[in-house]
């Protein structure tokens, strides 16, 4: 490999997201699609796991994320 390679060319402009501000999108979402049972029946979600998640009993996962529109990557601190 190069050692001479540089990150000019590599990656991409990205916004991150925490889990609190992971919830409070699924919250506007839930509210426009009018309420949880029909963001989960729309999305593909279940309206349990919805629901822990907006009242801080659990953390958002891969299928929240997906049904947000969301990826999960891992940043380096």
């Amino acid at each position: 490999m190069d050692s001479e390679i540089t990150t000019g060319n590599l990656g991409r402009p990205s916004v991150v997201f925490d889990e609190r501000e992971v919830a409070q999108l699924l919250r506007a979402a839930v509210e426009r699609d009018g309420g949880q049972t029909a963001f989960a029946k729309r999305r593909g979600a279940d309206r349990t796991r919805i629901n822990r998640v907006l009242s801080g009993k659990e953390r958002a996962g891969d299928a929240i994320a997906k049904a947000l529109g969301l990826r999960k990557v891992y940043v380096a601190e």
